[in-house]
C-alpha cells in the first residue's frame, strides 16, 4: 500500500486531516509582507505571522501545497480565508461533480452511458 493509501485510510478515521491543495501563488502575499515568515525545507514548510501561523506540505513539483483541513479550517484566520479559497487548486476536480455536491440537484452534462462507450475502449 502506498504512503498516501495509508495516509487516506487514517483521513477515514479522522476527516480533519483530509489535504486541500492550494496552488503556490498563495505564498505571495506573505513573501512580500517583512513581518511575516515563509520557511521550507525540501518537503513542508511554514507560515508565521504575529497572531498565526499554518503548516503545509510542498508537492514535488512546486507548483502547490497542502495543509490539512482541519488546519484550513481553524489555523488560517477568517480575514486570510478568502484569499487562501482564491488559490485552491482545482485542476483535478470535475466542476460539475463539485457543483452537485454543493447543493444542485441535477446537472446535464450528457447522456448515461457505461465507462469506456464514448472514449473508444468498448
Amino acid at each position: 500500500m502506498s504512503t498516501v493509501s495509508h495516509f487516506y485510510q487514517k483521513v477515514l478515521s479522522q476527516p480533519g486531516l483530509a489535504q486541500v491543495v492550494i496552488k503556490i501563488d498563495v505564498l505571495q502575499k506573505y513573501l512580500d509582507q517583512n513581518d511575516v515568515s515563509v520557511k521550507r525545507t525540501d518537503t513542508v514548510g511554514r507560515v508565521k505571522t504575529a497572531t498565526w501561523s499554518v503548516d503545509f506540505g510542498i508537492a514535488p513539483d512546486e507548483q502547490s501545497i497542502h495543509v490539512t483541513l482541519n488546519d484550513f479550517a481553524h489555523k488560517i484566520p477568517d480575514k486570510e480565508k478568502a484569499h487562501w479559497l482564491d488559490h485552491v487548486a482545482a485542476r483535478d476536480f470535475s466542476e460539475n461533480f463539485l457543483k452537485m455536491q454543493g447543493g444542485h440537484s441535477c446537472i446535464d452534462d450528457g447522456g448515461l452511458r457505461q465507462w469506456g462507450e464514448a472514449e473508444g475502449l468498448i
